[in-house]
């Protein structure tokens, strides 16, 4: 399920940075704004959905009884 959700993100952060480089080169459009303002809107979502389902598709790990001997120096 995760791996849906990353499969979103990468193209996502992919053209957020071609719009980046492209806005270091040269002015956006009003278009190419609105674009990475959406984009920029999506991936914080994204990256939070992708956290959540990656740590619930993870096992519950087993909790352990933990005993604690110390030992005397003599």
């Amino acid at each position: 399920m995760y791996e849906e959700t990353l499969t979103q993100i990468h193209p996502l952060a992919t053209e957020r940075l071609n719009l980046y480089r492209l806005a270091a080169r040269q002015r956006l459009t009003a278009d190419q704004t609105a674009r990475l303002d959406a984009i920029t809107g999506q991936l914080p979502t994204l990256w939070d959905r992708y956290r959540r389902e990656f740590v619930a598709a993870r096992p519950v790990p087993r909790r352990q009884e933990h005993t604690y001997a110390f030992s005397r120096a003599a």
